[in-house]
């Protein structure tokens, strides 16, 4: 029951945004990938960390912002390993709508070395969050999710 309340909760959010849903292969807000926040920082701090636009660099036409020198300089030595699994957007909508929505980008957590990110707000947070949802079959959801990014990204 839990789930298709959360289902429900996807569809409103995704016919709320726009008519024709979000657009580009990678999440994008503020001018940045992941709304500005250091995609190292996950990984190397454990913590969802706003960047500085001094310390960006492009991949892809999408700009990615850090939080130091540093968590740049590991960016720029392997990119595959820190940018956010399905082009940054919600793993769970991915993997039960094959739709793309906006994620909260403190909602987020590594699974098999890759970074997934999570939509929140006040009405996933009568019913739990999608992460924690996620959390109770994460290799399920993940599967799913892998298959259906691959349809989502044919539809741009």
């Amino acid at each position: 029951m839990k789930t298709y309340f959360i289902l429900i909760i996807l569809l409103i959010s995704a016919c709320g945004s726009s008519s024709e849903g979000p657009k580009g292969k990678v999440y994008e807000a503020n001018g940045a990938a992941i709304g500005g926040y250091d995609p190292v920082a996950y990984f190397e701090q454990s913590e969802a960390t706003l960047g500085n636009p001094q310390y960006a660099t492009i991949v892809d036409g999408v700009t990615y912002q850090f939080s130091s020198i540093d968590n740049k300089r590991l960016f720029d030595s392997n990119t595959d390993k820190y940018i956010p699994a399905y082009g940054g957007w919600c793993a769970y909508a991915v993997a039960e709508s094959s739709i793309k929505m906006e994620p909260d980008p403190t909602m987020w957590q590594i699974q098999d070395g890759k970074l997934l990110l999570f939509y929140d707000d006040w009405m996933t947070s009568l019913t739990g969050s999608l992460k924690e949802e996620w959390n109770t079959d994460q290799d399920g959801y993940k599967k799913k999710a892998d298959d259906n990014w691959v349809v989502v990204e044919e539809l741009e």
